[in-house]
């Protein structure tokens, strides 16, 4: 496989800054402080940015297979102590920023809601569970600390059993084409029903329910990583058969286009009209969505597609959607501060308006996060990529040069 590879990643690097900033999006414009009209458009699609986390663990699925997996040869040769270590040095250090960068405020806010005594109790556990990368799995661990951080722990569990996973969807890469597409859709079909199940477990609970088990059952349903490994799956098996298609059946891949275009322009029709979609088919119908964008822009798509995402200012901001993910609360306690330090009209959580306040924000925000890309992400993971962790000796080269070209050129372009 050649370095043309990067070039059909492209795409979905971009896609990754419009998932990082609707989640932003979603956390901080979704309030009657922002100005937005809970029943204007912009509102609905502010409403829709959590789904981003979810974009974000499928495309993690697709581009690891489209890695490491395009082959079942190269699947078989995956050494997996090297994958973890990969991985672990393409999430890990910005997490650990954020992380450190967090403590300031949840000290003040946990002495503020538990005491100084409590706190001391308290934040010990939670920040070990945060760095061990655990914290998602029981939501009393997660602490508070750094609130996208949770989806990091879902991502370390997707990375422990993909090897596993990659063998175990070997199936998928039958001789005929047509027996792989079958099970692909059985797979996808699969993971829309558990998607689904979810969605009608949150509103079972509603938004205010008083049970006291009800907090830990919501918590499952949104942010456990063996209910989100359905997406990382989905992700997975998404590459596999659009792969098959894609080597294998030039008519069906132009089929493949003229559908997933249909399903880019409804999901597109959905903001303009203003349509909420029920919450019971909101993610899988979401993901379905998402499934199309990736597979148009994955490879194989329409080539003006490739080339309008591909513009060097987007991929920029696509590498660096990583660090807006992760910085969006600590960045967002600082500016407040420092708005208020500069004479500006503080921010108000109570007010019908900061639009000034948030356009500002989210500026420095973007600013901030390709900054934290050039200085620290990039740097650290190369640095951390070309050393051996159980001898902490860095990589011989001709043990650089004898590993797969896609592998080390695509490796920027890996979701979290």
């Amino acid at each position: 496989m050649t370095t043309q590879g990067t070039d059909k990643l492209g795409p979905l690097t971009s896609f990754r800054f419009f998932a990082a900033i609707s989640v932003v999006f979603y956390h901080f414009l979704r309030g009657a402080d922002s100005g937005f009209s809970p029943f204007s458009r912009f509102h609905l699609l502010a409403s829709y940015g959590a789904l981003g986390v979810a974009f974000f663990f499928i495309l993690s699925g697709y581009i690891l297979v489209y890695n490491y997996g395009g082959t079942l040869e190269r699947a078989q040769r995956l050494n997996a102590r090297s994958f973890w270590w990969k991985r672990f040095a393409r999430i890990y250090p910005l997490f650990l920023f954020a992380l450190i960068v967090s403590v300031p405020n949840r000290l003040l806010f946990d002495v503020q809601l538990h005491g100084v005594a409590g706190a001391l109790i308290r934040m010990p556990v939670t920040l070990l569970a945060n760095l061990l990368l655990v914290h998602a799995w029981y939501w009393h661990l997660n602490g508070g600390w750094n609130g996208p951080g949770w989806s990091l722990s879902a991502e370390a569990f997707f990375y422990l059993i993909f090897p596993s996973l990659l063998r175990g969807l070997a199936s998928i890469r039958d001789r005929d084409w047509k027996a792989a597409i079958a099970k692909s859709a059985g797979l996808l079909s699969l993971a829309a029903l558990v998607m689904c199940a979810a969605d009608c477990g949150l509103m079972a609970l509603g938004d205010h329910d008083a049970r006291p088990w009800s907090g830990d059952a919501r918590y499952f349903l949104t942010c456990n990583p063996i209910v989100n490994t359905t997406f990382f799956i989905a992700g997975m098996t998404l590459c596999l058969g659009g792969q098959r298609i894609r080597r294998q059946a030039p008519r069906a891949s132009r089929w493949l286009n003229i559908v997933c275009g249909v399903v880019v322009l409804l999901g597109m029709a959905d903001i303009g009209f203003n349509y909420d979609f029920p919450g019971a088919i909101r993610t899988a119908c979401a993901s379905i969505f998402f499934s199309a964008l990736i597979l148009l822009g994955g490879g194989g798509g329409p080539a003006w597609i490739s080339r309008l995402l591909s513009w060097s200012p987007l991929l920029l901001l696509g590498e660096a959607s990583y660090a807006l993910y992760l910085l969006q609360f600590p960045v967002f306690h600082a500016f407040a501060q420092l708005w208020a330090a500069a004479g500006m009209r503080a921010y108000n959580p109570s007010a019908l308006s900061n639009s000034g306040f948030y356009a500002a924000y989210i500026a420095v925000l973007i600013a901030v996060s390709i900054l934290s890309y050039k200085c620290l992400e990039q740097p650290a993971r190369n640095f951390l990529q070309t050393r051996q962790p159980w001898s902490w000796r860095p990589v011989e080269g001709k043990m650089r040069e004898a590993a797969p070209v896609a592998e080390i050129a695509n490796d920027r372009q890996i979701s979290r």
